[in-house]
């Protein structure tokens, strides 16, 4: 684990998002199709009204055995208006593992809340907060991983 890359658990209140999603199976999974999908968020997200931030994106994932969704979004104040073809949801408040690092964030969140007989929350959603001007995977994203309360 990346020591200058410490893990902290915090308490994130309820969040509310709206954007586009893509669920892939991973037997035969295309990162393309991903790729696409923030390609139409993208082209969309000024459709998209009650931002909170409008320099950042959100997206948030879940996993069953043999799929997963992956969702990318802006955060917004309320779910009034959800453009066509988009999904409006939120998620309630949990305490999450968060860190931003060099080398793979799962992995280190993962190995700290082991290491702190902590559990994953595999009901809830993980998240990764990335900024618009530097976008840059794993560099420059907060990543929060749902933990057991």
């Amino acid at each position: 684990m990346n020591m200058n890359n410490e893990v902290e658990v915090v308490q994130l209140q309820e969040k509310k998002f709206v954007g586009v999603a893509v669920t892939s199976a991973f037997a035969n999974h295309d990162p393309r199709r991903v790729e696409e999908a923030k390609h139409v968020f993208l082209n969309r997200k000024d459709e998209i009204t009650e931002i909170i931030n409008p320099l950042e994106y959100v997206c948030l994932s879940f996993t069953s055995e043999t799929l997963f969704t992956y969702l990318i979004c802006m955060e917004v104040t309320e779910l009034k208006e959800v453009p066509a073809g988009m999904l409006g949801f939120s998620i309630p408040a949990h305490k999450y593992g968060k860190t931003r690092s060099e080398d793979d964030p799962y992995a280190e969140t993962h190995h700290y809340l082991q290491e702190n007989g902590i559990s994953n929350n595999k009901r809830a959603m993980a998240i990764e907060v990335y900024k618009f001007e530097d976008p840059q995977w794993p560099n420059n994203v907060d990543v929060y991983i749902p933990i057991e309360e």
